[in-house]
């Protein structure tokens, strides 16, 4: 029986994969001096070239090429090779710009459907999933004529011509600020020409200067014919470092001998040493947080699932598993052995994780025990590491790609395994173009590549756990903890009976402070949850009751005390803190609510003994905190952490007996069909971290909703019983798992024209539901509405919702959208954002 990996996956996938296999064995016998390649520009489809003789042997599939397009040099990706029709007229490529490719052939197929489910560019997608700064932008920049700086000299001093000659004079081949048509007229004046520049991105090797002995020189020669020449100390030291490598840094060498510029100076002149410039790694792999010895045995509900994965692995063929075990259950140990088993099959894994430190965390536990075979790859790292992280996939020379979403695009050619850990979360799903679902584009991959994808996590997403009870899935469980640890005890603390709360620690209740000391004082350590970021949360004014509000963004500016400012959140828009009101100028202003910056700082007061960090966007901007936290934190050099969602999931740290949760209803006010199950699933996860060494954990949930379902199975740790409501509610309403969703979100300048926009969107994908009196009936299209931030960077923000069985019928709904989108939008300045499977609707 064949499993789908979800309904969505159509015969056209496995075209896709055969293409290439069966266009090779067409071709092998022809011209093949044609390129199909996808140009890195907002359009469709892809474009034929020819390559000229002398760059045919280096124009290989998966490399960037230069090419002419629309009057302007771009970066095009070559997908195929192909017979040169002689009835065409080609226009020729102007170079390759790599001397291996980028990617393999068996990519190809991934990111075509990719473009063609997403709606997106494919050279955009290829470029998204390519390590950053490879681009090679074109620009355009003008130079002064002597008519020109006649001119200059006679213009008034104030005249908008004299401005623009007079900034083209200051900045020599710097790209015009201006479009084209404001110093077209210019041009026409005889004053200035305009040239094309080409500008190279910043992502590549990074080169340095080496030093090495010349070929055919030996040491024991050099010393039996020049030996009487060493005149310093440690000059014989220096030669044999030098001849005992094979080339060395001379930063390296210049800092282990004090005299080593002197040195290399003196044998390069005597022809004995040579120097060059060479690529230099550099590894990203940090600090390992706390050992992970291996295990000597697994447990039975570890070995029964893994047998299980084993066997599907050896067929050699796709499938999906879902591993549902609960927090604590050992499945990074199951992840481990089930990448081990196939790299020795000689295939290859990457295994995803959905925050960029909890990668990290998983490298560091796989590099301890497999060595160098393992990179890690996500946004983090700086654009030169990703690069040499990416060659090192490319060129065979690593077998486990262990990151974030974008680790999905790894080149590896020999492709077994995916891991998707902590499956549910929404951070797989990107947030701008394309925007993808990493863990459902992985299932996609796995099929065309004949590879196993496993999702694990302790709260399945509610598709992915319809997907596993209906069979597209196996479904594999882990009910218990490792060695039968008993899961945490959880109490509810009712805020709205709990007495005092007026006081200043109003965010802590005397249950959870009681707690708290008591954890303290046993030498245990802490973890305290708040899903919202900063000190206060809202500064209103007592007079008219209005908030400082973002200007560019329709939401209430947030107090930061450490930078003592108010910052949006979205647009990163910031303010000194002010005293007067901007609707009615009344000077009393009041700040409420609370963050996790207040949190801390209330926690300080409380137990000013007490080593406490916090960990949140705000406290790991620079590179390398959030690992640094998380060891202290493993080396038991804190008693409390305080911290968004970040902390929630993945680590296993056994000194923790107690976890509070300050706000659990957070989520369950966001205008969104899944807030119920994102209450749940970080309940949980967050829950979990509690217990997991020899004590057993408490958890205390504080929430003004006790009786909702979310909260209460969340406590009670029961997941069949909130999979069953949530199913039973999304089942009457029609959403997913059971219909396909798509957004599509328009933004302008004016919010007039941006209503006119989705109101004329509307009617015409109306009218064309109209068009198809059978087929129409199938889809429901919701709205027009304001988006629930209305206002967002300064863009107005409409939504037009759209659900369907049939998710090929939307999809060629939504592809008629973007093609009536330039005349609707032609001259109103709003941009329409296609988001198919969309998870934020805010």
């Amino acid at each position: 029986m064949k499993l789908y990996d979800r309904p969505w996956i159509e015969k056209s996938v496995i075209v896709l994969v055969r293409r290439l296999e069966e266009g090779t064995k067409e071709l092998s016998n022809r011209d093949l001096s044609c390129l199909r390649i996808a140009v890195n520009v907002p359009v469709d489809g892809t474009f034929s070239y020819a390559v000229p003789k002398g760059l045919v042997s280096k124009a290989n599939v998966g490399c960037r090429v230069l090419v002419s397009f629309r009057n302007r040099k771009v970066t095009g990706y070559i997908l195929e090779r192909t017979a040169k029709g002689y009835d065409k007229e080609l226009k020729e490529i102007f170079d390759v710009i790599d001397p291996e490719p980028l990617f393999p052939k068996s990519l190809v197929p991934f990111f075509e459907w990719m473009a063609s489910y997403y709606i997106h560019p494919i050279g955009q997608v290829i470029q998204s999933g390519l390590p950053g700064g490879l681009n090679i932008k074109s620009y355009k920049t003008a130079l002064l004529t002597q008519e020109g700086r006649r001119a200059l000299e006679r213009l008034h001093s104030n005249s908008e011509q004299r401005r623009i000659l007079s900034w083209i004079r200051d900045h020599p081949g710097k790209g015009l600020p201006w479009p084209l048509q404001k110093v077209s007229g210019l041009q026409k004046k005889g004053w200035l020409v305009v040239e094309d520049r080409l500008k190279k991105g910043l992502g590549g090797p990074l080169i340095r200067k080496f030093v090495r002995a010349k070929g055919g020189i030996d040491l024991r020669t050099v010393l039996s014919e020049r030996g009487g020449i060493l005149k310093a100390g440690n000059e014989l030291q220096f030669l044999e470092t030098v001849f005992n490598s094979h080339g060395i840094l001379l930063s390296k060498l210049t800092g282990m001998f004090t005299n080593g510029s002197y040195l290399v100076e003196k044998w390069i002149g005597k022809g004995v040493l040579e120097s060059y410039r060479g690529a230099v790694y550099r590894n990203p792999a940090g600090e390992i947080i706390s050992p992970s010895p291996l295990p000597p045995k697994l447990y039975k509900q570890q070995e029964l699932v893994l047998d299980h994965i084993k066997a599907c692995i050896d067929k050699g063929s796709f499938s999906t598993c879902l591993l549902y075990g609960v927090t604590g259950s050992g499945k990074t140990e199951v992840y481990y052995r089930a990448a081990e088993h196939v790299m020795a099959l000689g295939r290859q894994a990457i295994m995803m994780a959905p925050e960029i430190s909890l990668a990290v965390y998983l490298e560091g536990i796989f590099r301890s025990r497999l060595g160098d075979r393992v990179a890690i790859y996500h946004s983090g790292l700086s654009q030169g590491e990703r690069y040499d992280q990416w060659m090192r996939i490319v060129r065979g020379e690593v077998d486990l790609v262990i990151g974030a979403r974008s680790a999905l695009f790894s080149p590896l050619p020999r492709l077994g395994l995916i891991i998707v850990d902590e499956e549910h979360d929404s951070a797989y799903k990107q947030d701008r173009g394309p925007r993808y679902n990493a863990r459902d584009a992985a299932v996609v991959r796995a099929k065309m590549e004949k590879a196993l994808v496993i999702l694990g996590s302790g709260t399945p997403s509610v598709q992915s756990y319809q997907n596993g009870i209906s069979g597209r899935y196996h479904l594999l469980s882990m009910p218990e903890r490792i060695e039968k640890r008993p899961l945490p005890d959880v109490e509810i603390v009712d805020m709205k009976i709990t007495e005092d709360m007026r006081s200043k620690r109003e965010m802590i209740s005397p249950r959870l402070k009681e707690a708290l000391e008591q954890n303290l004082m046993d030498g245990n350590q802490c973890m305290l949850f708040l899903n919202r970021r900063g000190f206060y949360r809202v500064y209103l004014c007592r007079s008219c009751g209005q908030s400082l509000r973002c200007p560019n963004c329709d939401v209430a500016l947030i107090y930061h005390l450490e930078e003592n400012r108010l910052s949006c959140h979205y647009c990163g828009y910031y303010s000194e803190t002010r005293t007067k009101c901007s609707s009615c100028g009344n000077e009393g202003l009041r700040a409420y609510g609370f963050g996790t910056e207040k949190l801390e700082y209330e926690l300080r007061e409380l137990f000013p003994e007490a080593r406490i960090a916090r960990m949140d966007a705000d406290s790991t901007r620079r590179k390398g905190q959030a690992i640094q936290i998380l060891k202290r934190f493993a080396e038991q050099k804190l008693d409390i952490l305080v911290g968004t969602q970040m902390i929630t999931k993945g680590y296993d740290f056994p000194n923790v007996t107690l976890v509070g949760v300050i706000a659990a209803d957070l989520s369950l006010g966001f205008p969104d069909f899944r807030a119920g199950e994102r209450t749940f699933q970080v309940l949980s996860q967050v829950s979990g971290r509690s217990g997991r060494g020899d004590q057993k954990g408490k958890v205390i949930i504080q929430t003004f909703n006790p009786d909702h379902y979310a909260i209460s199975t969340a406590t009670a740790h029961d997941y069949q019983s909130f999979f069953r409501e949530e199913r039973q509610l999304r089942e009457q309403l029609g959403y997913p798992p059971f219909s396909h969703l798509a957004c599509l979100t328009l933004k302008g300048n004016s919010k007039k024209e941006t209503e006119e926009a989705a109101q004329q969107l509307n009617q015409a994908i109306r009218g064309t539901l109209a068009k198809w009196p059978r087929r129409g009936k199938e889809i429901h299209v919701l709205g027009p509405a304001e988006a629930p931030i209305s206002r967002l960077k300064g863009k107005y923000r409409w939504q037009i919702l759209v659900k369907s069985k049939n998710v090929s019928l939307m999809r060629h709904l939504l592809t008629r959208a973007e093609q009536l989108k330039g005349k609707i939008f032609q001259s109103s300045g709003v941009s329409l954002i296609l988001d198919m499977d969309p998870y934020h609707m805010i």
